[in-house]
């Protein structure tokens, strides 16, 4: 695959779309592009990582660990991105994301991410946004419009502790 499906890819990401054109493509440029084979882990739970990855080609199944077993809790497809906690603020992975085929996925590093904040400090609080509505969207209720805010709040200091800017 070429670097232009990436910019494609990368553009038709929410998470992304505060990016500009430039920006999307200088983001596809640092992308790693690695693909695993049916069955094969992508990320473990607990792993330290400082990336995220967006799905390229094929499906993944997010699993969390219910009482010793593993749960698929989601499947994630082309377009689709995981590990955003890791690369925006460091914590641990909270779950395994396997290959349910063979898949292509583009791996985002802190590096990439980096670069993109110290020309564009705005993407901060625009990510971070998304990035809690996405975490509170997962034990979603109506009433929890309050809490995105919050968490944002809590986000955009991880973000910026993780970055390094005051």
């Amino acid at each position: 695959m070429d670097g232009s499906g990436f910019i494609e890819r990368l553009s038709a990401v929410d998470i992304f779309a505060p990016l500009s054109t430039e920006e999307t493509a200088r983001l596809a440029g640092a992308s790693v592009s690695h693909v695993f084979a049916p069955g094969e882990i992508v990320i473990r739970a607990g792993d330290e990582g400082s990336s995220m990855f967006v799905v390229h080609g094929g499906r993944v199944s997010v699993q969390i660990t219910d009482n010793g077993k593993p749960r698929t809790v989601a499947v994630l497809k082309d377009g689709d991105f995981f590990g955003e906690m890791a690369l925006f603020t460091g914590e641990p992975r909270a779950a395994n994301v396997v290959a349910l085929e063979e898949t292509e996925v583009l791996e985002i590093g802190h590096q990439a991410m980096k670069h993109l904040f110290d020309t564009n400090p705005d993407l901060v609080d625009s990510l971070s946004h998304i990035i809690a509505e996405r975490k509170v969207g997962l034990n979603a209720k109506p009433e929890n419009g309050d809490n995105v805010e919050v968490e944002s709040e809590g986000i955009i200091a991880s973000i910026k502790r993780f970055f390094g800017f005051d």
